[in-house]
């Protein structure tokens, strides 16, 4: 009887950054390299070499991602179509329950 502190573990920051996304993306981080108050950025290592992955984390009102998605991919066309090499289009997004990933 007694008051008791609870324990609180706290995530790694792989697990915080990624915890969403399919292992199959065979992702492991390498640096975070921004936490800015609407993308986080992190630096990750693939397979065929390094990933910039963005992140977006869901606040508590769900608010429907669509439109952006939609937007993004328009976006990603327009890039598509321009011979610059230091323009790259995204190559994937992700939607979950708590989070959006643009890499």
């Amino acid at each position: 009887m007694g008051n008791k502190i609870a324990r609180t573990t706290q995530a790694s920051a792989t697990e915080y950054y990624l915890h969403d996304l399919p292992s199959s993306y065979n992702l492991v981080l390498k640096e975070v390299l921004g936490r800015g108050r609407f993308f986080k950025s992190i630096q990750c290592k693939h397979d065929e070499g390094l990933v910039l992955v963005k992140v977006y984390f869901k606040r508590g009102d769900q608010i429907d991602l669509r439109e952006y998605e939609k937007r993004l991919f328009h976006i990603r066309d327009t890039f598509r179509k321009i011979e610059n090499p230091h323009v790259w289009p995204f190559q994937c997004w992700l939607e979950t329950d708590k989070a959006a990933y643009l890499l």
